[in-house]
């Protein structure tokens, strides 16, 4: 109930981005059940790994990025679910592919042990979006631009 309380005094905006992110990642959730083979054409085109610098967002497209991000982890962080940063990325790549906006969803590893560790984050511009807090531990092996 306190929950409820919250949400209904939010601005409306975020409760409408809050509710687009449960959505988004449910639906990443469930897509990523399928082989990835399958998913990857929707998250974007195999591309090279970035090296130019990003692309510099208007004030308007940067603090939809910004929000995006934010709902995001509001929305994972309360679901009763796990969502993997995958799931996030790919939830976060959803959301601004509705609002036109380009993106670079990245998958890295890293040695940890005798096995890899893998992560995934997003990039909309020069925004970090979700998982970037991470990225610099992992070396890039795949992106995805769209």
């Amino acid at each position: 109930m306190k929950l409820l309380r919250k949400f209904s005094a939010l601005p409306r905006t975020e409760r409408r981005a809050l509710v687009e992110a449960v959505l988004s990642l449910g639906l990443a959730r469930v897509a990523l059940l399928l082989p990835f083979r399958i998913v990857a054409p929707s998250i974007g085109r195999a591309t090279a790994l970035p090296e130019a610098p990003r692309t510099a967002l208007d004030p308007a497209e940067r603090e939809a990025a910004l929000a995006v991000g934010r709902a995001l982890r509001r929305a994972a962080n309360r679901l009763p679910w796990t969502s993997s940063c995958l799931v996030r990325a790919v939830a976060g790549r959803m959301m601004l592919r509705r609002l036109g906006l380009p993106t670079l969803l990245e998958l890295g590893a890293r040695p940890e042990g005798a096995r890899l560790a893998a992560h995934a984050w997003l990039r909309c511009g020069d925004i970090d979006v979700i998982g970037a807090e991470t990225a610099a531990e992992y070396t890039s092996i795949a992106a995805f631009r769209a």
